[in-house]
């Protein structure tokens, strides 16, 4: 009788052992789902770099479980863990490349944290954060904390080409109107009276002699011998 009641009971056991395996067959999927592990990770912006105007943040968001992604800022420190999104979720993985652009005109200057969230299926999102942001699109960039001890490095200044030189020129000597007036004078001076005391000297000699050869001219004419 215990052989037929065993007999009759070994249905029950059957379809128990059945959905344990089928449950246990569940929670290892699930466990494998969540174990396997994933992507999340900011490439750029790195820590502590000054941020201007429009910023493309690149890096990756993935994992075997994948279902979307979602990108948000907040000031730093953030102690009340307060997150302004940077778009609507992105429902498509991400390797090495751009996950979004950020606009960083219209808030205000100050330090931000940027923050990745991977959702997966059935587990808790992958995290990254990027903390240390410093957008100054109205305000001087000052000096990283690292560096402030160091002194400003002066900014060399611009340097001048230096003039080219001008081909030798040939020099032009200008005449001394004086020592030309000089001269002049002195040469005049000494040839107007030594021509006129020529003059003087042979002017009446020139006179006779022309006399001479006109009366000469004369005697030819009437056939006189001239007188000598």
């Amino acid at each position: 009788m215990f052989a037929q009641t065993g007999l009759g009971f070994l249905p029950v056991w059957l379809g128990l052992l059945g959905f344990a395996a089928s449950s246990l067959e569940g929670e290892i999927r699930t466990a494998s789902q969540i174990e396997v592990p994933g992507f999340a990770e900011i490439v750029q912006p790195g820590e502590g770099q000054v941020l201007q105007g429009i910023v493309t943040i690149s890096g990756t968001a993935t994992h075997p479980a994948f279902e979307a992604f979602e990108l948000a800022f907040g000031l730093d420190p953030n102690p009340t863990e307060t997150w302004f999104p940077l778009g609507e979720a992105v429902d498509t993985p991400v390797v090495d490349g751009r996950l979004a652009i950020w606009d960083t005109g219209p808030i205000s200057d100050g330090n931000y944290q940027l923050r990745l969230q991977v959702q997966i299926e059935g587990g808790e999102p992958l995290v990254a954060i990027v903390r240390g942001l410093r957008v100054r699109n109205y305000t001087p960039t000052e000096q990283p904390v690292g560096l402030a001890g160091l002194p400003a490095t002066a900014e060399p200044e611009p340097t001048q080409p230096a003039p080219e030189a001008e081909p030798d020129r040939p020099t032009v000597t200008r005449p001394d109107l004086f020592r030309t007036a000089l001269t002049v004078g002195v040469v005049g001076g000494v040839t107007i009276p030594a021509f006129l005391a020529l003059y003087q000297l042979f002017a009446p000699r020139a006179r006779a002699y022309s006399g001479f050869l006109r009366m000469r001219r004369l005697h030819r004419r009437t056939g006189r011998p001239p007188r000598r």
